[in-house]
């Protein structure tokens, strides 16, 4: 079974992703409109901190606690959090500014520059559930195996 533990938390990141459709349909839509190809930042979960938790959670499971391995496990969760509560949202207000200058030039400039995405971090909330999604998706899937 050890074999394939590294899957879960790519599958449980991947669900959560795509259940993204389902919290947020307003937001969907309009992310859909911007850019129908390509995946989306922030909403409800975080599949990012249901990525990061999913790992803790398996290698909680396997390796214990106080292994070095869930001693690493706990430092990346706590980088992605930083990135999903802080960092992105830091950048999305830079595009928002960076908006806000574009209009300010002729509309023939403005055509030129790509239409950037504002919400790229996530609300407390967003990444608690995520949180919480990795965590009982990883138990479910482990102790289903």
């Amino acid at each position: 079974m050890t074999t394939f533990l590294f899957l879960i938390p790519l599958l449980v990141g991947l669900v959560t992703q795509f259940s993204k459709r389902f919290f947020n349909k307003n937001w969907h839509s309009e992310m859909t409109a911007i850019h129908s190809h390509l995946p989306h930042y922030g909403g409800m979960p975080s599949a990012h901190t249901a990525f990061a938790f999913s790992l803790l959670t398996v290698i909680a499971w396997e390796e214990g606690i106080s292994s070095a391995a869930f001693a690493i496990a706990v430092v990346l969760a706590i980088i992605i959090l930083d990135d999903a509560l802080r960092m992105r949202i830091f950048l999305g207000h830079h595009g928002e500014a960076l908006h806000k200058l574009i209009s300010k030039l002729p509309k023939e400039e403005q055509k030129t520059f790509p239409l950037l995405e504002t919400q790229l971090g996530h609300k407390p909330l967003e990444a608690f559930v995520g949180a919480l999604v990795g965590i009982i998706l990883t138990l479910l899937i482990v102790i289903a195996l």
